[in-house]
């Protein structure tokens, strides 16, 4: 659920002011359900370490990295093997949604599309949801 904090001023009479604040929760939306499922673990995880990951090729075996699949960061798409990749940019607000490599007929998290993309193609081993790399992964594709 997000959580909303509504802050009330009262002004005493000697100026001073005084601010009361209430949490009000509401239920996440279709757009907000991305950033509910993965703000917590997001804001935990380091953007630099997340852009290192990603360009990291130890994290599988094939040679490769994310960057190699989505150059300069992630920030352009590429055509490679009559295949063509999206720019990373405004990931944050794509998933919950279709990865078609995937299942077209399903929406996937952004963490199940990473975790996809290291296991097929880098030939890696998945990242746990809660583990640093993951949350590092998290933070630097919401910083696109």
């Amino acid at each position: 659920m997000r959580t909303f904090v509504i802050c009330l001023g009262v002004v005493a009479a000697v100026g001073a002011l005084f601010v009361a604040c209430k949490k009000k929760e509401e239920a996440p939306t279709a757009e907000t359900a991305m950033t509910a499922e993965t703000a917590e673990v997001a804001m935990e995880g380091n953007v630099e370490n997340g852009l290192a990951l990603f360009k990291n090729v130890g994290l599988g075996t094939t040679g490769k990295s994310c960057e190699t699949c989505h150059p300069n960061g992630g920030t352009e798409g590429m055509e490679m093997e009559g295949m063509a990749t999206k720019s990373l940019t405004g990931v944050k607000d794509r998933y919950p949604g279709v990865f078609m490599m995937m299942d077209p007929e399903k929406e996937v998290t952004l963490v199940e599309v990473i975790n996809f993309c290291i296991v097929n193609p880098l030939g890696g081993e998945a990242l746990a949801e809660d583990s640093p790399e993951m949350k590092d992964m998290l933070a630097y594709l919401e910083s696109l």
